[in-house]
């Protein structure tokens, strides 16, 4: 079954539910259209998890804010033209791997994992002439749009070491954890559950559990290996993952939520909506819109060129390079902030003249402030999966119809009402497919726990094309992820002066990296021999017929640790503009976001982070966008617009 069959299928199915029920906010209006040339408070460049909570806030806060964002609302006309399921897919969880390869709501950036030719060669995910797909969100909401919604709270060392980096207390965990509880509508939660929010944007909720009732099979393989946590015997009676003792360093099993509401995706996009409508005068959304480069006057950033379109970007399914779009400029009377994202960010940076000097010289372009830091330190998790293929299919599954108008599955995400059921049970669509989690340490762990190993229905080994319509119902997958990652040694470098074109993308993995005692490799070594442990037990080897991947040919640590060089991915990429301290030439960044050597510039998403936090980093960007806005307001808190014309003056 293809993706647009399955997209279609869900289309016939709840067409009633969506036409026409879905108000669309961001049609740019006469006014907001105008406005090129012009200025506003604020830019903010990327309407993902970073710079969505900026927009937001600053809106709120009295500004005037203009929000530029390459892709198009998932639930607007320009998607709707394209694909008419375009809304579906994105609002099922279910679908969160066919909406990482929809071309309106994803690009595809094609990365090399290894310089070494060879080496690459041995993936057997390698697009011949391109390299290995990296899906980034290209919508409205950014990678919140397409992601797998995995909810999970950072360890409090990722917030206390950038203090002590930085020298600024602000970062202290104890601190950072009200962001947390600003932003999260913990929909799971016990009233007053510590570390929790209950009044904010974001939605999470945890898989009903009635599942396993309904299928015995799922839950014994989601027990297998199954380990009660510390914390459960310190108040953490419901295996919560977000509980701050799993932040301080925890480990067992975990129950893990989700960025939904009930049943539905929610993304930064819906925030933005309702702060847009609350806001019209404040906030213009401007979606189409490719930012090519920052204007500067005399090392202050002043506005943002953008070109207007959509599908002009080259990692772009539907990229079109023949297309001539409109040029536009914006003018901020206060800031510009940077949110484009861990690859975008750094090249928009470059593109302006602000990176490593020698690197901007040789593609000719003058160099506004020397920052070896700009596009280094690219960082990322390793990932593997075990795969095993069951005795039967589980009938959770096989029922579905997705190409059928009748698909009782999406009557269930629907209405709740379930063939065996007596009380509501929204089906598989309603989840992401994760059934279980454990957090473990490796040995070469030091101290925090390194590993995430997430139990799933599904077959998934890995992104290539089509492995969105990966077969369900009769797989089991142990996906281990490896957290902590040693190697810094990845960079994004520009391949061309064309802001339209993908930049140049290596992680350098594994022998390449910074990892010189091999740390990494044999975490994940270990997390490949655990998951294959909990295979093993009783009560989930009767369910299993056979290994897939990496199957019954890999079984010494030498074998595994060549398969896991070969095979192994990543997709959660940050830190490719740090913040630092002072002493740090590498450091783009200062505690306060502020990009060094530029006035009036900041850059908030995964880029700033030193190091990639905790095990899944959406819940942290959005922490950082929430502190960012706090700071910007603070240093907005007295500014004389007067003084900054005057300063602007004397530059000139």
């Amino acid at each position: 079954m293809s993706r647009r069959t399955f997209g279609r299928g869900l289309l016939a199915a709840g067409g009633l539910y969506f036409t026409g029920a879905v108000v669309d906010p961001f049609r740019l209006s006469a006014r907001a259209d105008s406005r090129q040339g012009v200025e506003v408070d604020y830019i903010v460049v990327g309407a993902g998890a970073g710079g969505g909570p900026v927009a937001a806030r600053l809106a709120e806060a009295g500004y005037t804010v203009a929000l530029i964002e390459a892709g198009v609302n998932p639930d607007g006309d320009e998607a709707r033209a394209v694909d008419p399921s375009t809304g579906i897919i994105y609002h099922v969880p279910a679908l969160a791997a066919v909406s990482a390869e929809h071309p309106m709501l994803s690009w595809d950036f094609y990365v090399k994992h290894y310089s070494d030719a060879a080496q690459q060669a041995r993936d057997s995910k390698l697009v011949p002439g391109k390299g290995i797909i990296y899906p980034r969100g290209s919508a409205l909401g950014g990678s919140t749009a397409h992601n797998a919604m995995v909810w999970v709270y950072p360890h409090d060392a990722d917030w206390d070491d950038i203090a002590d980096t930085t020298g600024d207390s602000s970062w202290r965990a104890k601190k950072m954890r009200r962001y947390f509880e600003r932003l999260e509508r913990c929909d799971y939660c016990q009233p007053n559950a510590k570390g929790h929010g209950f009044n904010g944007y974001m939605s999470n909720a945890l898989l009903d559990k009635k599942i396993f009732e309904l299928y015995p099979i799922l839950k014994d393989l989601a027990d297998a290996g199954k380990v009660t946590p510390a914390s459960f015997f310190h108040g953490n009676t419901a295996l919560d993952v977000n509980h701050p003792a799993v932040a301080a360093g925890d480990f067992g099993t975990f129950n893990t939520p989700m960025h939904v509401a009930r049943q539905v995706r929610i993304s930064m996009k819906e925030h933005l909506e309702a702060t847009q409508l609350a806001h019209p005068d404040r906030l213009f959304i401007i979606t189409g819109a490719l930012a090519t480069r920052i204007l500067l006057d005399c090392r202050r950033a002043q506005g943002v060129e953008f070109m207007q379109g959509i599908n002009l970007y080259e990692a772009d399914k539907l990229y079109d390079p023949s297309a001539a779009p409109t040029v536009r400029r914006m003018y901020a009377r206060r800031e510009v902030i940077l949110s484009a994202g861990v690859f975008n960010t750094p090249q928009l940076l470059k593109l302006s003249g602000i990176g490593p000097a020698q690197e901007l010289r040789s593609k000719g372009i003058d160099v506004v402030s020397d920052l070896p830091g700009v596009g280094a330190n690219l960082q990322d998790r390793y990932e593997i999966t075990v795969n095993v293929e069951l005795n039967k299919d589980i009938e959770l599954f096989t029922r579905c119809l997705p190409f059928q108008p009748t698909d009782p599955c999406f009557t269930a995400w629907l209405t709740g009402q379930w063939d065996g059921s007596s009380t509501p049970f929204f089906g598989p669509y309603a989840n992401n497919a994760l059934y279980t989690s454990r957090i473990a340490k490796s040995s070469s762990s030091r101290g925090i726990p390194d590993l995430f190993i997430v139990g799933q229905a599904t077959s998934f080994h890995g992104f290539m094309p089509g492995f969105s319509q990966m077969a369900l119902g009769r797989s089991w997958t142990w996906l281990v992820l490896k957290a902590l990652t040693r190697n810094t040694a990845g960079t994004v470098k520009l391949r061309t002066t064309n802001p339209r074109e993908m930049p140049e993308i290596n992680f350098h993995y594994f022998q390449e990296g910074t990892d010189a005692a091999n740390d990494d490799l044999q975490a994940v070594v270990e997390g490949v021999k655990m998951a294959r442990g909990f295979n093993r037990e009783p009560g989930a080897s009767q369910h299993i017929s056979a290994e897939t991947f990496p199957g019954p040919g890999v079984q010494t640590d030498d074998e595994l640790r060549t398969y896991i060089r070969d095979q192994a991915w990543g997709h959660h990429a940050s830190c490719t503009a740090k913040i630092g301290a002072k002493h740090d030439r590498t450091a783009v960044l200062d505690s306060h976001f502020r990009v060094r050597g530029v006035d009036s510039l900041r850059v908030v998403d995964a880029c700033a982070f030193p190091r990639v936090p905790g095990f899944f980093p959406v819940a942290a960007v959005f922490m950082i966008g929430e502190k960012a806005a706090d700071v910007i307001l603070e240093d907005a808190e007295g500014d004389d617009d007067r003084g900054r014309d005057a300063d602007r003056q004397r530059c000139r």
